[in-house]
């Protein structure tokens, strides 16, 4: 009888132990970190789940891929999901390099080619959409999809003179981020995001996160960010969703320039959000990138 009950107790015991290890992995936290090399370089990504679909989540200028942790909840028990911290930022290597978008987006792509993902769905934020645009370049795969996540967008214009006026205006902005005030730069940079409606746990990581981004790699990334290489016209054909957010520094006329950019365009506004919507209003974005997913 004693043995009985102790065959049964070891059983029960392993059964927590397996379930709890289970929980465990369903946080982003607790998802195993894995590296590649990329020049040398060693470069910090998640993956977990399974399905069909791999949702690709690409960061912005200054973050790291804990800003996608409300996308991860949501979407781990649906689809493959790949988190990658840009080089430079989060827990990949900040060594002596140029922190430039194509490297940034060289890098994507190796571990896309890696992992052997044949169709996937960049999610992109913010700096990380010109990143997208130039993995879906390289990839040239019209079924791969692009979810646009309020991304920094720039419109060169065609007329010498204005477009030098545009780019003196775009070396102004990015000459804030080097000397001796970058630190309070970034600061009032980052205060832009925040309003009085924003969560407190989104203005916490805005503030702690994008703050301790080290001078040259924010310098670099910005630099970087504004050259007009990476601003082509040439078209995007992928089936491509944008979500903005509906503020005041919102072109009006945001949809129709992005639209001669991506010809499958599905186009949406937000209200009530800033620049970080998918953590502020995480149901409603992650819902609306579902239906655009799975249509």
């Amino acid at each position: 009888m004693n043995k009985t009950i102790l065959k049964i107790s070891t059983v029960f015991f392993l059964i927590l132990v397996i379930v709890s290890c289970d929980k465990s992995e369903r946080t982003l936290d607790s998802v195993p970190s894995k590296y590649i090399s990329v020049d040398d370089f060693k470069i910090h990504y998640k993956d977990y789940g399974q399905g069909d679909k791999t949702l690709i989540f690409i960061h912005g200028w200054g973050c790291d891929l804990n800003a996608w942790e409300y996308q991860y909840d949501y979407f781990k028990d649906k689809y493959r999901l790949v988190l990658i911290d840009l080089p430079g930022y989060g827990q990949s290597d900040k060594a002596e390099k140029e922190y430039t978008i194509d490297f940034f987006a060289r890098s994507v792509l190796e571990i896309i080619n890696d992992l052997e993902i044949r169709n996937p769905v960049l999610i992109a934020h913010s700096m990380g959409l010109p990143v997208a645009i130039e993995v879906l370049k390289q990839l040239n795969n019209d079924s791969a999809l692009l979810c646009n996540i309020d991304g920094v967008y720039f419109d060169f214009p065609t007329d010498s003179i204005e477009n030098l006026q545009y780019k003196e205006g775009l070396n102004g902005f990015v000459d804030m981020f080097k000397g001796e005030n970058y630190k309070q730069n970034v600061e009032q940079f980052c205060q832009g995001f925040i309003t009085e409606t924003t969560p407190e746990n989104v203005s916490d990581y805005i503030l702690s996160t994008m703050t301790e981004t080290p001078e040259k790699i924010g310098f670099q990334t910005m630099k970087s960010l504004i050259n007009q290489k990476f601003w082509d016209k040439k078209t995007i054909n992928n089936q491509t969703i944008a979500i903005y957010a509906k503020i005041a520094d919102l072109p009006p006329d945001n949809e129709n320039v992005l639209r001669t950019k991506f010809t499958n365009l599905k186009y949406i506004e937000m209200d009530s959000v800033n620049h970080f919507l998918m953590m502020e209003k995480p149901r409603e974005v992650n819902k609306i990138l579902e239906e655009f997913i799975e249509k």
